[in-house]
């Protein structure tokens, strides 16, 4: 007696693929905590390597059986799977170094960017930093001309160099 499955049943009964969709779907998300799995994708079969001798090998003077014909031409079938597999895998390997130095390419650029839009902001920076510090030296100057105008020797609590007010 075999035992029975409702969700195996509920495949059966899908009249369409969009239906088995749905059904498997519903199922996925009835049990969102179980864990789903996803198959590696599997590598393309390679085909086996040419033989290091060849049988049978009809000579010119033997004449030719009724069944040479078919082994010849299985066996070239079968060299010329191998060799457009290899040319194939040349192909995909020439591809991905291609995509591999453009993408190279790409990132050494934007790098070359990103570099060069820094160094304008820290210029940018640097100056801006350059005419805080001369308006700061200026602001100073201007504050000490003023309190030596004052003969005040009392220090200001809101000034930063409170402490050192005698080394104007």
């Amino acid at each position: 007696m075999p035992i029975e499955d409702a969700e195996g049943d509920d495949e059966r009964r899908a009249k369409d693929g969009y239906d088995l969709a749905r059904i498997r779907l519903n199922r996925l998300l009835a049990n969102p905590d179980k864990p789903v799995v996803i198959p590696e994708r599997k590598e393309a079969a390679k085909p086996k390597p040419p033989p290091d001798f060849v049988r049978n090998v009809v000579g010119s003077s033997a004449a030719a059986g009724s069944a040479e014909f078919h082994i010849y031409r299985n066996n070239r079938r079968k060299e010329m799977n191998r060799l457009n597999y290899l040319e194939k895998e040349y192909q995909d390997r020439k591809k991905d170094e291609e995509f591999d130095e453009k993408l190279q390419e790409r990132r050494r650029a934007e790098e070359e960017r990103t570099e060069k839009n820094r160094k304008k902001r820290l210029k940018r920076k640097q100056r801006i930093q350059e005419l805080r510090k001369q308006k700061k030296r200026k602001d100073d100057s201007d504050a000490s001309d003023s309190e030596d105008d004052s003969d005040s020797d009392i220090p200001l609590a809101d000034n930063k160099d409170a402490s050192n007010h005698e080394d104007y």
